[in-house]
């Protein structure tokens, strides 16, 4: 759709802006300039979708749109009192002027009212039927009764000329099944998008991924400030491209085309086309966390098996990774009557190896097998069979209850997450574990290609990130395998190939890839592009500044975007607050500080006025969060949260200024389907590091 936001480069226009764009429309951002700044909108310049006109909405203007969303004038008391005539203005032959087009062009219109419309309320919380209480003749009246004459207004031109309006009171992606890899605290996790969103449960304080710098193309971890979920009918697109990767998204999310400089720059899928190059990570961050020395009885409960004929003690750590190695590509556990045993199959010199270290880590010993009609028994050597190894019921206890490893076979097994935290130094002796299982070398123009094989994709997700700690990317190819020939049966197996290594070098490889890369970022050709159908919730991060993750199969850098952006000047309390805190000076509480207010994060107001416009109803309708604090509190919050040390100071109550600011929001979780996400906390501490960020940054 082609939309217009008047206002668009202020506080709440700016991200509404920012999240039509990302949903693929065109944008026409209409600002004068007198509150708002082209800081905001600032990444959206030359993108071939939208528009910036700097153009006062008191004054006439004809353009061709689809919908109108309707925010220009200035919000906060220190501003619409600074020129209450123009703020009237603002209100009534803006509203009137945006009204007129769409009538002419026959576009759907949302107005941003506030809920200064109850004045002084006498009713608590406030209804949308509540008439208010408000003083016509007041120092807040240009602005009160300016959006009231704009409410008005809309409803006239409803009635009278079919205007299809939507009046909003304003109180201060990927599929599910695809991977992500994030933290919490310092412990991390990869699994998919619905899952971690499950896992996280609304508290993101904890929550970190691997993201990019836009300037650099550095990869860091960085929190993230919020998880969407949301329900959505419409296309996706499966994108393809070389090393195997693949990600599936929304015709409207945004992965990383190689713009200027050889930067990154958003494009959204549906502009995708076979051929482009798109990021993806060359080199992967972690959170290490080294496997130490432990004893076997901390990490399993060793009564009922006994440690008796067992060293307790582990300590050749390296040993012990490169054992876990071998046994995720050639071991498995059979019943053997009531018992389990350890099997490997394995090339005799890894066989060999392993009765070493198992020996000289467990002091156990090993029984030697051979292999023949598909049954375990001893024969004697004659057809040089494979060898094979049994260890104890109490190894297998700590493979699987210790370390998390899987039981199953084949497809189901995966390499538990603690792996990927493992400093490369400890990372080598694991990953030569699974070359010496199942490794091969064929020789290539670029100085070997080397291969490893098996049937989990599970395993080959993983290690697609295990390798990227060393700066390797593997070719994956995903192979259909018939399993019986008379039913045609198939099954998938996985192959991941190194290229451009001249030698087997884990901690000192220097891989040659086909494209150049910048910084910690290759660029992968796009293979394929499908269509397919959502009929399901999508979801996505918020990650401030980076406004990236790695997510989807074999990783893909996915976009995403999120901000504050309030004016440090702008008189509302949050923002007075917290640039009084940062700067060290007294925070002015007005009145005893008993009056209440709700505070609602712009994330979540803009998912409300999205969703107004979209839906059925005109409105008018309560956008606001129904938690109130009183103004004290709020101020006692802040200064915890920022400076302890600051002092509170109170001044006299202005004129009209509400007692009383609650929303009743029955509306639009009926309508709507809409309630505010972000708590309080957790939208004070990204308006701070906003603020911080601004203030300071020199």
């Amino acid at each position: 759709m082609r939309i217009l936001v008047t206002g668009g480069a202020g506080f709440v226009g700016s991200h509404l802006v920012d999240r039509l764009m990302e949903e693929g429309h065109e944008v026409l951002c209409l600002d004068n300039f007198h509150t708002g700044s082209k800081r905001n909108i600032l990444k959206w310049l030359g993108h071939p979708y939208f528009e910036l006109i700097r153009h006062d909405v008191t004054e006439p203007i004809r353009l061709e749109v689809d919908r109108i969303y309707h925010l220009a004038c200035p919000a906060s008391p220190v501003h619409y009192q600074a020129n209450p005539i123009k703020t009237v203005k603002t209100n009534v032959l803006g509203t009137i002027n945006m009204l007129g087009l769409a009538k002419r062009v026959k576009a759907r219109l949302l107005m941003a009212s506030t809920s200064e419309v109850y004045g002084d309320p006498d009713v608590h919380p406030q209804t949308e039927e509540y008439r208010g209480n408000v003083n016509c003749t007041g120092i807040r009246s240009c602005y009160d009764e300016g959006k009231r004459i704009a409410e008005t207004l809309c409803f006239d031109y409803h009635r009278n000329n079919n205007v299809e309006i939507r009046v909003a009171r304003i109180f201060n992606s990927l599929t599910g099944d695809q991977k992500v890899l994030y933290y919490r605290g310092n412990k991390l996790y990869y699994e998919s998008f619905a899952a971690c969103y499950d896992r996280i449960n609304g508290d993101v304080s904890q929550v970190s991924v691997p993201c990019f710098d836009r300037q650099t193309g550095t990869m860091r971890i960085r929190p993230i400030s919020a998880i969407w979920k949301h329900y959505v009918r419409k296309k996706g697109l499966v994108i393809t491209t070389s090393w195997g990767k693949r990600v599936k998204i929304t015709e409207d999310h945004s992965l990383f085309a190689k713009g200027d400089r050889g930067l990154p720059k958003p494009i959204f899928g549906k502009d995708l086309q076979v051929g482009d190059y798109i990021a993806v990570p060359n080199y992967i961050p972690f959170v290490d966390i080294p496997l130490q020395p432990f004893y076997i009885q901390d990490k399993i409960d060793a009564r009922d098996l006994g440690l008796k004929g067992i060293n307790n003690y582990i300590e050749n750590i390296e040993a012990l990774l490169w054992f876990l190695g071998v046994y995720l590509t050639s071991g498995w556990i059979i019943s053997s009557g009531q018992a389990e045993r350890l099997i490997f199959n394995a090339k005799e010199t890894v066989i060999d190896k392993l009765e070493k270290i198992v020996k000289s880590l467990f002091d156990g010993e090993c029984e030697k097998q051979f292999e023949k009609d598909g049954k375990q028994k001893y024969v004697a050597i004659g057809r040089s069979p494979r060898r094979c190894v049994a260890i104890s019921p109490l190894l297998i206890d700590l493979l699987v209850k210790g370390f998390g490893f899987d039981k199953k076979l084949g497809k189901e097994r995966d390499i538990p997450d603690w792996v990927l935290q493992l400093p490369k130094t400890q990372l080598i002796h694991f990953l030569q574990g699974l070359w010496d299982g199942d490794g091969t070398r064929q020789e290539n123009a670029t100085g070997g290609r080397y291969v490893l094989t098996g049937d989990s994709q599970a395993i080959a997700e993983k290690l697609v990130l295990i390798l990227a700690k060393f700066g390797i990317i593997p070719n994956v190819s995903e192979v259909k395998a018939t399993v019986n020939t008379e039913s045609s049966n198939s099954d998938k197996y996985y192959q991941l190939a190194i290229d451009g290594l001249q030698d087997w070098q884990w901690d000192d490889n220097h891989q040659q890839v086909l494209e150049k890369t910048t910084g910690d970022i290759a660029w992968a050709q796009v293979k394929a592009i499908e269509e397919f159908e959502i009929d399901d919730y999508v979801y996505d991060f918020s990650v401030p500044e980076s406004e990236n993750f790695i997510g989807g199969t074999y990783c893909v850098c996915c976009h995403n975007t999120y901000g504050s952006r309030m004016l440090e000047n702008d008189g509302r309390v949050v923002s007075n607050f917290v640039f009084q805190a940062l700067k060290g000076i007294p925070l002015t509480v007005y009145g005893d500080g008993s009056q209440t207010r709700s505070f609602c994060y712009v994330s979540d107001l803009v998912e409300g006025l999205i969703r107004l416009m979209n839906g059925e109803h005109t409105g008018p309708v309560n956008l606001g969060n129904p938690d109130e604090y009183t103004i004290l509190e709020l101020a006692q919050k802040i200064q915890h949260m920022v400076n302890p040390d600051a002092e509170i100071k109170f001044k006299p109550l202005p004129q009209d200024d509400p007692r009383q600011r609650q929303p009743d929001i029955t509306r639009a979780r009926t309508w709507l389907g809409w309630e505010p996400t972000v708590p309080l906390e957790e939208g004070l501490k990204l308006t701070i590091e906003d603020f911080r960020d601004r203030l300071f940054s020199s």
